[in-house]
């Protein structure tokens, strides 16, 4: 008797719930579908950038653990004196690497021990412009140990924020372009926007850099006191997308 009881229960529970279900079906069958319509807009900006990124590779070879070291940390502050006197401050001199590790190479079918290689990276941000490199150039050239140096070139926070701002004033407008241009084909009409976002997806900052190579060209003339190099950067360019979905209603 208690287990007819509990199947009639049962019964019950599950007629209401596909009762239930039924219910919330036939209203979302019920609702008017809303027409959308979405638009992605492009930008893309060229621009020059404005840090000059200085990268000294140190590196010494000794026999000796110690010693590599040692001479590695006496020829780094040699290059920190010169950039000092540069008068660029202590505090904007940093090193990005530092590695020791023997030296191996490979020599009748077997590798051999040849020391230690102590090496690091000095790293240097300052803004740019043609004098001061010419001036870090020139310094480095009288140098008495000899230096292993390359530039590169980035975009600081201040421009870097301002790029973004005309990237996406960019994309919205043309956003909004192309959908005039469609719903205008289609003879349609733009209500009001549904939602919009910013960036691609696997994109957290909405602005890609497309110019990785960050490349510069230079030209060199030689005079009876120093070479002089003249470094042009190319320019850096940026693009971002901006999606927006519209709701949209046939024309009257």
């Amino acid at each position: 008797m208690h287990f007819k009881v509990q199947q009639l229960i049962m019964k019950k529970i599950t007629t209401i719930l596909l009762l239930f279900i039924s219910t919330i079906l036939f209203g979302q069958l019920q609702q008017p579908v809303i027409p959308l319509l979405n638009v992605t807009g492009s930008a893309r900006v060229s621009v020059k950038p404005d840090l000059g990124i200085l990268n000294i590779l140190v590196s010494e070879l000794k026999p000796k653990m110690t010693d590599a070291i040692k001479a590695l940390g006496e020829k780094s502050n040699h290059y920190n004196e010169l950039l000092n006197k540069l008068g660029f401050n202590e505090k904007d001199i940093k090193t990005t690497s530092f590695a020791v590790s023997k030296n191996r190479f490979y020599r009748d079918n077997k590798y051999i021990d040849s020391g230690f290689v102590a090496s690091q990276t000095i790293r240097l941000e300052f803004v740019y412009n043609q004098q001061l490199l010419q001036k870090i150039i020139s310094e480095f050239s009288k140098s008495e140990k000899p230096i292993d140096f390359s530039f590169g070139f980035e975009l600081s926070e201040e421009l870097k924020q301002k790029v973004h701002s005309q990237i996406i004033e960019i994309a919205v407008n043309d956003a909004n372009e192309k959908a005039s241009i469609m719903v205008k084909a289609a003879k349609l009409k733009l209500v009001s926007i549904k939602t919009i976002s910013y960036g691609s997806m696997g994109n957290n900052g909405g602005m890609e850099l497309l110019d990785r190579s960050r490349k510069y060209t230079s030209a060199m003339a030689s005079n009876d006191e120093m070479p002089s190099f003249n470094f042009t950067p190319n320019d850096l360019i940026f693009n971002g997308t901006v999606s927006i979905e519209w709701i949209i209603e046939m024309k009257k």
